[in-house]
């Protein structure tokens, strides 16, 4: 009887270890979750320009990025060999991110944390750039004190120079876009790019856009 209660508090013991290793596993999944309004750091403007509604991504490694996004996108029908998002305008307001622990670029760059803007702006399709990512659109994120006006439109020299500074060096700081899944999800793509898709409102309806949360060109 002692031998049969030793077995049984042993593989009770053992089922207990797997149903915490299975928790640990679950607990430990990509998820979304949605937050209130951005900081009171944010400009009056970024506020009033993006939705009240804001989104916590939080990935395994536990890095975390809280995005906030615009009300209304403009769209405009146009055709651009090879773009996810042809009706974005380069250079668009697309919403406030804040990174609590920082973020790693698409191009590898450290980014500290803090407040950004995020631009849309689809990759020139030259010699410098070509290979760089699987898509050429891509968000450029601007450090927010620098970039408080959203309505603000920007040349592309100065977009790239003020994006340059989230990453304190010669190149923009780059968050590569992929196309879109299920709003509100994280999702890994073949190339173990981690994609979170949000549905955001534009001036054509409902657009779902992918961005690449976690994955550099380096991989």
């Amino acid at each position: 009887m002692d031998h049969m209660h030793g077995v049984r508090h042993r593989n009770f013991f053992y089922v207990a270890v797997l149903v915490a290793a299975l928790t640990s596993v679950a607990l430990a999944a990509d998820k979304v979750e949605s937050i209130g309004p951005p900081p009171s750091g944010v400009s009056n403007d970024l506020r009033q320009a993006v939705e009240d509604k804001g989104y916590r991504v939080t990935l395994d490694s536990g890095w975390t990025g809280e995005f906030w996004f615009a009300k209304n996108l403009t769209t405009t029908k146009k055709d651009v060999p090879g773009a996810l998002y042809p009706g974005l305008s380069d250079g668009e307001f697309v919403g406030v991110v804040n990174f609590p622990r920082g973020f790693s670029d698409f191009r590898g760059q450290s980014l500290p944390a803090g407040m950004y803007s995020l631009r849309y702006q689809l990759l020139p399709q030259d010699g410098n750039h070509l290979g760089v990512a699987p898509n050429p659109d891509f968000l450029l994120a601007i450090p927010a004190a620098d970039d408080s006006h959203p309505d603000q439109s920007y040349p592309y020299k100065k977009l790239v120079a003020l994006s340059a500074k989230s990453a304190g060096g010669n190149h923009p700081a780059v968050i590569a876009m992929e196309g879109g899944g299920e709003a509100g999800n994280v999702a890994l793509t073949d190339q173990g790019y981690a994609v979170f898709t949000v549905a955001i409102s534009s001036s054509s309806g409902s657009v779902n856009l992918g961005i690449i949360v976690k994955g550099s060109s380096s991989q």
